[in-house]
């Protein structure tokens, strides 16, 4: 099985599930990173100040890789960071990207800094108009990022039979 794991991330956080993903998966399945820049540069404070009101308006950003054709895959995961309740516009412009991802499977994990959001349901919603079939998501706080049960929770729909949906 190929995984592609898509992932955003300002701080880290996002970075540090999507690597921890890809290493619970090897032996299990070929897993690739594919870090997704967003042309504006952003520090902690235009985050706050100008990426959050962009995330909230489910803006589309330019990003590199312009193009992510995922043909090769059986499975794409995406990762954002949660701004303002909202993926990141980077990750709005990761949906945008995808190439030959009809039919695929999806999985979407979404890390914030406190409680919950409806940023990775947003996420998994945009891939599913897309034609993937969402398997589910996951949300990691950021003092748990690597919980245990949570990651088990996150390997096990990216690794789901395919008798199981």
């Amino acid at each position: 099985m190929r995984v592609a794991i898509i992932y955003h991330s300002l701080s880290g956080n996002t970075r540090r599930v999507a690597e921890l993903l890809a290493g619970r998966l090897a032996g299990t399945a070929e897993a690739d990173l594919i870090e997704v820049i967003d042309r504006r540069q952003y520090s902690t404070l235009t985050a706050y100040t100008s990426g959050a009101p962009r995330a909230m308006r489910g803006e589309v950003a330019e990003i590199d890789p312009a193009e992510i054709d995922v043909a090769g895959y059986d499975v794409v995961v995406l990762g954002t960071p949660v701004w303002a309740l909202a993926p990141t516009p980077a990750m709005n412009g990761a949906v945008a990207a995808l190439r030959n991802a009809e039919g695929k499977k999806g999985v979407v994990f979404a890390t914030s800094g406190g409680g919950p959001s409806p940023a990775a349901e947003t996420l998994a919603a945009a891939l599913a108009a897309r034609g993937v079939r969402v398997r589910g998501t996951a949300q990691f706080e950021r003092k748990d990022l690597e919980n245990e049960a949570a990651m088990n929770g996150l390997v096990e729909l990216v690794t789901r039979p395919p008798s199981a949906g």
